[in-house]
C-alpha cells in the first residue's frame, strides 16, 4: 500500500507541472492584460501605467515570467493579487470553506438519493420504478446547471418564496464573525436563534443544482452495477438457501456493487469542486467559484492562476483517496502488487 501511495504522489508531479504551463499559457491567450483593464480608470498617467506593468513583471519576456511563477510555487508562494494585494493563499483559504460546504452537501445530497434510487430500480429491473428512476435521473443529467438553477430559483424563490434567493445567510437578520468559514457551523457557534436554519435555506437551493448531476450519475452506475453482481454466483447461492432480499442485496451484493460507485463518487467530487463557478456565480456564493469568475473579467493573472492550480490539488487529492478507500471496501484488492 505504501508503495503505491508513493507511486501515486510521484505521478501528479508532472500532472502539476503540466497543468502550470497550461494554465499559464491560456490565460495570457485572453485578449488583453491588467494593465489595459487599469486604462480605463481615472488618473492613471502612462508612465504609472509603465510602472505597474513593471511591478507586475508583465514588461519581462514570457518565459522569464513562467521561471518566476513556477520558482515561487516550490517555495509556496502562488503570488499576490493585482486587484486586492492580497495573497493568493489568504484569499483561497478564506473562500475555499464555502466551496467546500457547498460541494460537501451536495455530494451528501446525490449519494443519499443516488444510491437508494440505483438499488430499488436494480432491484426491480423492468418494472415502473426502475423506468421511472432511470428517466428522472437521465433528466437531472441532461438539465444544464444555469437553466436548472434558474428555474429553481423562479418556482421556488421567487413564487413559492420558500427558500433566498442568494448569499448564505440573511446579513440584515444575523451577523458574527466567522470562525471555521463552514456558515452551518458559524450559524450554530454564534448562539443566535434562527441562525442554523436560516443558513440552511440558503444551502438548500445551490445544493439541489449543483448535486442533480451526480446524482443521477450515480444512480444510473449504482442500477449497472448491481445488476452485474446480482447476476453472480454467489447471490445465486444466497437466493438458493432461502435468504432474505434484503440480506441479499444488502449485505451481499451492495457491498461489491459500490467499488466502481465510489469511483464515480470521487470523480464527482473532484468535479464538483472544480465546477461549482456556474452554481455559485447564479447564487452569489461567496467561495473560489465566484472568486475566479471576477478574476477573469480583471485579468487578475495571479489569482486565475493560483486558484486553479490549488483546485486541481484538490481533485488529485480526492482522486487518490478514492483509490485507497478501494481496499476498504474489498479486501480482495491489493494496490501494493
Amino acid at each position: 500500500m505504501f508503495r503505491f501511495l508513493l507511486k501515486r504522489l510521484l505521478l501528479t508531479l508532472p500532472t502539476f507541472f503540466a497543468l502550470m504551463f497550461v494554465t499559464f499559457i491560456m490565460i495570457r491567450l485572453v485578449p488583453g492584460d491588467p494593465i489595459e483593464v487599469r486604462r480605463g480608470e481615472r488618473g492613471i498617467s502612462p508612465e504609472r501605467l509603465e510602472e505597474l506593468r513593471r511591478e507586475m513583471g508583465l514588461d519581462q519576456p514570457v518565459w522569464k515570467q513562467f521561471g518566476d511563477y513556477v520558482w515561487g510555487i516550490l517555495h509556496g508562494d502562488f503570488g499576490t493579487s493585482i486587484i486586492s494585494k492580497t495573497p493568493i493563499l489568504h484569499e483561497f483559504a478564506t473562500l475555499f470553506p464555502a466551496t467546500l460546504e457547498l460541494t460537501i452537501s451536495a455530494m451528501i445530497f446525490a449519494v443519499v438519493l443516488g444510491i437508494p434510487a440505483g438499488v430499488i430500480a436494480a432491484s426491480r429491473r423492468g418494472g415502473v420504478y426502475d423506468q421511472s428512476l432511470m428517466g428522472l435521473a437521465l433528466t437531472g443529467y441532461s438539465m444544464p446547471i444555469f437553466w436548472w438553477g434558474l428555474i429553481l430559483i423562479l418556482v421556488m424563490s421567487n413564487t413559492l418564496g420558500l427558500t433566498p434567493v442568494s448569499g448564505r445567510v440573511d446579513l440584515i437578520k444575523f451577523y458574527y464573525e466567522p470562525v471555521t468559514g463552514f456558515m452551518l457551523i458559524d450559524s450554530l457557534l454564534s448562539g443566535q436563534k434562527g441562525a442554523f436554519w436560516d443558513a440552511v435555506h440558503h444551502l438548500i437551493l445551490p445544493t439541489i443544482v449543483l448535486g442533480t448531476v451526480p446524482l443521477a450519475v450515480i444512480a444510473r452506475m449504482t442500477r449497472s452495477s448491481m445488476l452485474e453482481v446480482l447476476e453472480e454466483d454467489y447471490v445465486r447461492t444466497a437466493r438458493a438457501k432461502g435468504l432474505s432480499t434484503y440480506r441479499i442485496i444488502g449485505v451481499h451484493a451492495l457491498r461489491n456493487a459500490l467499488i466502481p460507485v465510489v469511483t464515480v463518487i470521487g470523480l464527482q467530487t473532484g468535479g464538483l469542486l472544480a465546477g461549482a463557478v456556474l452554481t455559485e456565480t447564479i447564487f452569489s456564493w461567496p467561495g473560489v467559484g465566484k472568486w475566479l469568475v471576477e478574476s477573469i473579467g480583471r485579468r487578475d493573472y495571479p489569482a486565475l492562476q493560483g486558484g486553479i492550480l490549488l483546485i486541481s490539488a484538490m481533485v488529485i487529492f480526492v482522486n487518490l483517496i478514492v483509490d485507497l478507500l478501494y481496499g476498504l471496501i474489498n479486501p480482495r484488492i491489493r494496490h501494493a502488487k
